[in-house]
């Protein structure tokens, strides 16, 4: 098969096993945040990234002013410098990269170091230098990812940001399910991966792709407009479903397509307003939608996955997404394991 030619749906594939070592392995690491965070009295932060780990960061962003007490915002960590807060006593900084060696996270990152803010690193790779200059660490276990486009690696950035926040929590019943249920949840999705391919052969010559998403899966109406710019050269941009028609609907019509997020009831309760002008105005729609979900009458296709919690969604939703764009950009006859000006690590 051509998939077998390519790294990145190898590792799409590898996604299930690295997500259920990252939640085992991170727990006890989850713990002594939280233990650092009530010891210093910690309430506010920072939570930066870059690319893929900037959206990681968004989740993260969500998750933790969801359930906790605490106040984070995420930004982009060549931001920081102009962002940091003149008061740092009960701040703390949160910082993704998959390779720990980005120089936007490391200036960041000294920066902050510079002005005794604490920080905690999340990153694939032990012993890289966001781990060392970090003051704990959250070291996910997706392994080597060759592909430039990240995928399982976002995905362990998700379950990372989980695993932490369901701690801060006490959210025990959701950290059960993300180690339990999420694995089994990503391999039924990459089971579905000829059906997906189908879905993609069918919109190859798209040349404008608007990807909706709400709540948790803002983020990754974001990333999933990163990854089809990566591997598929196609002009796609992530919005919130709302914001949407704040705007950008101006530009949709049948010449391009829209793909929106209904994994779970809630998440199409919140996105019918947009689904119906969507309709109005005859414009494809893709619907990745969780299964027993009635959306046909709003959308052109369907993608469907396991129906989850609404946070515990993100996972079978960016899985989707990831497959999506990989067959898109075969279909378009491209290589999407080397973008041709595109690094894994900017410097």
């Amino acid at each position: 098969m051509v998939e077998e030619k390519h790294y990145m749906i190898k590792e799409i594939m590898e996604a299930p096993k690295a997500v259920q070592e990252t939640v085992k392995a991170l727990k006890s690491s989850a713990r002594e945040i939280k233990k650092f965070l009530e010891e210093r009295g910690i309430r506010k932060g920072f939570i930066i990234g870059s690319g893929t780990s900037f959206h990681a960061s968004l989740a993260l962003q969500y998750l933790i002013n969801k359930y906790t007490k605490l106040h984070f915002t995420a930004i982009p960590a060549s931001e920081f410098e102009d962002w940091r807060p003149l008061e740092t006593e009960d701040y703390i900084i949160v910082g993704y990269s998959q390779s720990g060696e980005s120089s936007d996270i490391i200036k960041a990152i000294r920066v902050a170091k510079e002005k005794n803010i604490p920080v905690i690193g999340i990153t694939n790779t032990s012993g890289s230098t966001l781990t060392k200059i970090s003051d704990l660490s959250l070291v996910t276990m997706a392994g080597e990812e060759k592909a430039v486009a990240a995928t399982k690696t976002y995905d362990v950035q998700l379950a990372a940001g989980s695993v932490l926040a369901y701690t801060i929590s006490d959210k025990n019943d959701l950290l059960e399910k993300l180690e339990k249920e999420i694995p089994k949840i990503l391999e039924n999705v990459i089971s579905k991966r000829e059906e997906i391919r189908e879905v993609a052969n069918e919109f190859k010559g798209v040349e404008d792709i608007f990807i909706l998403g709400r709540a948790a899966n803002y983020a990754n109406a974001l990333e999933a407009g990163l990854k089809l710019k990566e591997a598929a050269m196609i002009h796609s941009e992530g919005f919130a479903v709302r914001e949407f028609l704040h705007g950008p609907i101006q530009l949709v019509g049948k010449e391009n397509l829209v793909m929106v997020f209904l994994p779970t009831r809630h998440s199409f309760d919140g996105s019918l307003k947009t689904l119906n002008k969507l309709k109005s105005y005859n414009v494809p729609v893709i619907g990745i939608v969780g299964k027993g979900l009635n959306v046909e009458e709003y959308v052109t296709k369907v993608i469907e996955i396991p129906l989850v919690e609404d946070d515990l969604s993100i996972f079978p939703v960016v899985k989707a997404v990831q497959i999506f764009a990989y067959y898109i950009s075969i279909a378009r006859g491209l290589n999407p394991d080397a973008p041709t000006k595109l690094t894994k690590v900017v410097k």
